[in-house]
């Protein structure tokens, strides 16, 4: 009977570490953000929205600087030419709030359409690593605790997306 319970109990061990040989984690926003194809778009995202945030430092710049002239001034100069500062501090700011979640919202869609492309390419270097290593279950690499280096496929993800 203890010869049957420890040959089971071996068999279980080892059967079970064949199996855990199959599991793989992968982080898929770490693959996808560490990719040629990533660094790449971010690069274009910069050059395209360059003229755009310079415009944007410089309205913030002139709302600061008609802000502080009021602060400075408070008292000093007449009524009228007061409200003319808080209507002109009023538009710098309004247009800087615009502005900036205008751009904000392209920049969201660029990123929306950058995701929306790599995820095919995504899928498809996973399905290779999958068929290619016969791997059972992949696990989201942020859900675990604890993975071994051996047994995450993020960087073969990543260069396998490099390679498309």
């Amino acid at each position: 009977m203890k010869i049957k319970g420890t040959l089971i109990l071996l068999m279980l061990v080892f059967s079970s570490q064949a199996f855990a040989d199959r599991f793989r984690v992968l982080g898929v926003q770490e693959a996808l953000l560490s990719s040629k194809a990533a660094e790449d778009f971010r690069a274009s995202m910069e050059r395209e929205f360059a003229a755009e945030e310079r415009a944007l430092i410089e309205l913030e710049r002139q709302a600061v600087a008609v802000r502080d002239r009021i602060q400075q001034n408070q008292g000093l100069i007449p009524d009228q030419e007061m409200e003319q500062l808080h209507l002109q501090f009023q538009k710098a700011f309004t247009e800087y709030q615009t502005r900036g979640e205008a751009m904000a919202e392209k920049q969201i869609e660029r990123e929306q359409e950058f995701l929306a492309s790599m995820r095919p390419k995504l899928d498809q270097a996973i399905r290779s690593l999958i068929e290619n290593e016969k791997i059972d279950v992949v696990f989201a690499k942020q859900a675990t605790v604890y993975a071994s280096s051996t047994i995450d496929i993020t960087p073969r993800v990543i260069e396998l997306l490099n390679r498309q």
